[in-house]
């Protein structure tokens, strides 16, 4: 797209105004422009005669009527006078010293009285306008006797304006006039508007076409462009929001895609995943069928190894339950009140039972640093119990085989609970230390990443955070808080 200019800017309305001021400006301009140099050739052109034509032969005329003294009174001499009288141009009357008419082409009298026909000797007066641009005039010219006495007078009424040079007598310079002055401005605001018209319309169009370009890629799943017509009109104001709409449809769909990849993945590390415990299930399962004698212990031994596969082939199964949820971020919270010391007590229970079929050493605390706290507490218990049972269980798989330990603590606090717990096992590693908290991050043991990060999700759904560090006497903890007031909880559901 080319450079957009100051006025494809403004506002379609101011714009609709400036195109229309400059439709009419520019033909008025124009249409005065043809008109002078229409005039001006008009006068100039050898087609047509200047208004003072006829008056400049009225001098000539009059001093032949001087010349004839009073025979011109007589009808018979008409046709010598006319021989010097343009007919189409003037028109005459020959008067009496009474002012009533003797002959001539003029029919109605002009001249009323004696008085009147004194009066207005060697006069010119108007008699009105004409038919074109000028105006229609009377002189009056005395006929006297030779010795000086007035007998009459002769009226010629003649046209000062343009007129063609034509024997028909009709005045086309005076219609071409008329026209030139009636259409040219009709004539300039048809081209003007036409022109201007064109220009809007592909002002209107640039914009238009990019939309209609960029909703045809969209439909063609192509998100890989950007609509470039800026300006601060409504059309702009149209491209801007189509833009917006196109950058969100397009992040939407890769999360969507990359959430879908990610799933992808994580299935095939699960199925690949679930080889290795079932391969060892089905052979110590096959090595007991086949060794019926076996001794109590060392069967012992074989179904301790499949006991803790089967509890990996679990938690395969429930990683795959959480990679089928269309969006793990966005799953709800539902809230209650719960009894902290019931809830407590009940874990206190599983940690023990859990630690001693491990033949490891457990500690169970719990604090309370406020005055006065409440017996219920508000959260989400099954999923606090989710975060807690996957933290102990990433801790119980990392235990040494001999003397191992795992330690839970718990604070109250005066709207708020935080759970820590530790172990003495290997601790974190650098490398995995800042990705503990990423979805889908492959660890060791058949981890999928996923434990870790539903725990983070619920932690900050509960309006809290939860974070990971090595002791200095070796060995690792988690420690993540809760918000216990329902002003803590986000997307809750009752």
């Amino acid at each position: 797209m080319g450079k957009i200019g100051f006025i494809e800017r403004l506002p379609l309305k101011r714009q609709l105004i400036l195109t229309f001021v400059w439709i009419m400006l520019l033909s008025v301009v124009c249409s005065i422009i043809t008109i002078g140099i229409g005039m001006w050739w008009l006068s100039k052109s050898s087609w047509i005669q200047p208004a003072n034509t006829y008056e400049s032969q009225l001098p000539e005329i009059a001093q032949y009527v001087r010349s004839q003294h009073a025979l011109i009174l007589n009808p018979d001499n008409r046709a010598e006078l006319e021989k010097r009288v343009p007919a189409e141009g003037i028109q005459y009357q020959v008067v009496n010293v009474d002012g009533k008419p003797l002959y001539g082409t003029l029919r109605e009298q002009k001249i009323p009285t004696r008085e009147d026909l004194i009066n207005g000797l060697n006069k010119t007066v108007s008699e009105g306008s004409s038919m074109g641009f000028g105006g229609r005039f009377l002189k009056i010219v005395p006929i006297t006797s030779a010795e000086g006495d007035l007998k009459g007078a002769i009226l010629f009424q003649y046209k000062l304006e343009v007129s063609g040079k034509s024997g028909s007598g009709f005045n086309w310079a005076n219609l071409a006039i008329i026209l030139i002055f009636l259409v040219s401005p009709f004539f300039y605001i048809a081209i003007f508007t036409y022109l201007f018209a064109a220009k809007f319309g592909r002002r209107i169009a640039r914009p238009v076409h990019e939309l209609i370009e960029a909703s045809q890629r969209i439909r063609n799943q192509d998100l890989d462009f950007t609509v470039s017509y800026k300006a601060d009109n409504e059309l702009g104001m149209l491209t801007e929001s189509f833009e917006n709409m196109r950058g969100a449809l397009k992040s939407s769909l890769l999360r969507e895609w990359k959430l879908e990849q990610e799933r992808r993945d994580m299935m095939d590390a699960i199925a690949h995943d679930f080889r290795t415990p079932m391969t060892i299930i089905q052979g110590n399962v096959e090595l007991l069928a086949d060794t019926p004698d076996m001794t109590r212990s060392r069967a012992e031994l074989h179904l301790k190894v499949i006991e803790d596969n089967i509890q990996r082939v679990n938690r395969l199964i429930q990683d795959v339950q959480i990679a089928s949820e269309k969006d793990m971020e966005y799953f709800p919270l539902r809230g209650e009140e719960v009894i902290l010391e019931d809830f407590l007590r009940d874990k206190e229970r599983e940690v023990g039972y859990i630690c001693h079929s491990h033949q490891a050493e457990y500690s169970f605390a719990y604090e309370v640093l406020t005055v006065d706290p409440m017996k219920t507490v508000y959260m989400d218990v099954q999923r606090v119990s989710q975060v807690l049972d996957n933290l102990i269980a990433n801790s119980i798989r990392y235990l040494p085989s001999e003397a191992g330990w795992l330690g839970v603590r718990v604070q109250r606090q005066s709207s708020a609970l935080q759970f820590e717990i530790c172990d003495n096992g290997p601790g974190f590693k650098d490398q995995d230390m800042r990705h503990l908290f990423e979805k889908f991050y492959k660890g060791e043991k058949g981890q999928t990443g996923l434990g870790l990060y539903t725990a983070k999700i619920i932690a900050e759904k509960h309006g809290g955070s939860i974070r990971a560090l090595n002791r200095k006497e070796g060995g690792a903890c988690m420690v993540f808080t809760i918000r216990t007031d329902a002003s803590g909880l986000s997307d809750v559901h009752f």
